[in-house]
């Protein structure tokens, strides 16, 4: 039986970073080796090349004057969307400006002839007195010369009745 025993002094293998990894080629081994020390060489050399920001900042700049330029192009579709929207509008604000001067006007007209002792028309404004409904006949008239007088463009609401 072999036994082997390591005595304290004899020689004990060695960790080498430089020396060549051990193979049953001696050829391939030493290969290898000065493909290892080469790369070394050139991530040295590498690491000391210089680069100017210039690329760098040129295409963060352009991709910041992209981002504008798409954004400027989305503003401006949108502001054609509200004032394609707010002209669709303005017919019905028209129509609502003319509904409401002629219901003012009726109720003006109601309002002279409670006045006038009618008692249907005297129960028809107290009961909107009731309701909170105020009539001013003056604003009803002022009203409906305004409206005339603009001929489509919109005016400025009377009183509320």
């Amino acid at each position: 039986m072999n036994t082997v025993v390591n005595m304290p002094g004899s020689a004990q293998p060695t960790d080498n970073a430089d020396a060549p990894p051990a193979d049953s080629r001696p050829g391939i081994a030493a290969e290898r080796h000065r493909r290892h020390r080469a790369s070394d060489r050139s991530d040295a050399a590498a690491a000391s090349v210089h680069h100017s920001p210039f690329v760098p900042l040129l295409l963060g700049g352009l991709a910041v004057m992209g981002w504008l330029g798409f954004q400027a192009q989305q503003l401006l579709t949108e502001r054609e969307a509200l004032a394609t929207a707010h002209a669709s509008q303005q017919q019905t604000v028209d129509n609502a400006a003319k509904l409401r001067a002629s219901l003012d006007a009726l109720a003006a007209d109601t309002q002279r002839m409670a006045q006038a002792g009618n008692p249907s028309a005297r129960l028809l404004v107290d009961e909107l007195a009731r309701r909170g409904v105020t009539i001013n006949p003056g604003a009803a008239q002022a009203a409906g010369t305004a409206t005339a007088a603009t001929s489509g463009a919109a005016s400025p609401s009377p009183a509320k009745p």
